[in-house]
């Protein structure tokens, strides 16, 4: 009995040895019981490690979302002036209130100025001189007319865009160069982001007497999600909220206040919203509802069979801003 007692006290005392050299484990924490919580613990951490690098590069890929929305595209550099048209032309220049150098040309009516100043106004990427034919139009039809490089595009100092957000300073700092070269009460016809830029500056400066907005967005959040579906084949949700989060917080930039539909809902002055047929960009019943929210005076003109960017100037397009400008410029109630 002793004898066999002593034999499983040997036997127990040796079962760890055993154990390990026979590569089985126990309850009670045996070198294999470790290593596979180790192992666990590494797969953990590596996963965990995976999921950083994902969530750095998806905060990578939003943060240059958000840097292409703030960025001037290039674009080919025109050399073209008002001249090759025959229309004698003035180089302008002015600072914005936040210390912007701001470029621009002017073209005098010919004999005394008899209308108000027109201010030109281009889309995101473009210049001053890609308004030729809005300046040919505008200078037949007897009206002063300054077209201007925005903040970052043209001659203009390079910086960033804001989408409209502080584009509407540069119209204003424009209209006191006018004001102090004795023209006031301009009219404002912008195209695109122009479009943007016109009608929240109109809708904010009193001294504005009638505004041509040519494919404006609603509002900032829903042209990012447009646009974000357009060009980068990317669902709103949750895109949209992460690249505004981001402009807000990497740009000062809130897209929420970008609002087009709010703004015109402000203007009092005679107005003609216009949209492209085929615009895919601003399409039609995004613009309408621009249209929808203004106040009378105001007209509305969808441009037949023309995508975001044509603007051919066709005589029935000609006829409708031309006629516009002509009432606008001699409505009730407005100053010279």
């Amino acid at each position: 009995m002793l004898k066999d007692d002593a034999s499983r006290e040997r036997e127990r005392r040796m079962e760890p040895v055993d154990s390990c050299s026979t590569g089985k484990t126990d309850r009670g924490g045996s070198p294999i019981s470790f290593f596979r919580k180790r192992k666990a613990l590494l797969a953990g951490m590596a996963m965990l490690g995976l999921v950083a690098s994902l969530l750095a590069g998806f905060k990578g890929y939003i943060d240059s979302l958000a840097r292409v929305a703030v960025t001037v595209p290039p674009h080919s550099y025109l050399s073209i002036t008002p001249a090759l048209a025959g229309i004698p032309y003035e180089d302008w220049t002015t600072t914005s209130k936040d210390g912007l150098k701001l470029a621009a040309w002017f073209i005098p009516a010919e004999g005394a100025p008899r209308k108000p100043p027109l201010i030109v106004v281009h889309g995101l990427g473009a210049s001053k001189e890609f308004q030729i034919n809005y300046i040919v139009l505008g200078h037949r039809l007897g009206f002063p007319v300054l077209a201007i490089d925005l903040r970052g595009h043209g001659k203009s100092e390079k910086t960033m865009t804001t989408l409209g957000g502080k584009e509407p300073l540069d119209l204003k700092a424009w209209t006191d160069k006018l004001g102090s070269k004795g023209y006031s009460s301009p009219l404002v016809w912008g195209t695109s982001l122009g479009a943007v830029t016109a009608l929240r500056f109109v809708s904010e400066d009193p001294r504005a007497r009638g505004v041509v907005a040519d494919a404006p967005f609603d509002n900032l959040r829903n042209s990012l999600a447009v646009h974000a579906r357009l060009f980068f084949g990317l669902p709103a949700f949750p895109f949209v909220d992460l690249v505004s989060w981001e402009l807000e917080r990497l740009y000062s930039l809130d897209p929420s206040k970008i609002d087009c539909v709010e703004a015109v809902e402000k203007i009092h002055v005679p107005i003609l919203i216009l949209a492209a047929e085929d615009d895919r960009r601003m399409p039609v019943g995004v613009v309408r509802k621009i249209y929808d929210a203004a106040s009378e005076p105001k007209r509305w003109w969808v441009i037949p069979h023309s995508s975001h960017e044509e603007r051919t100037f066709a005589p029935d397009f000609c006829h409708v801003v031309g006629d516009f400008l002509e009432f606008a410029a001699t409505y009730p109630g407005q100053k010279h």
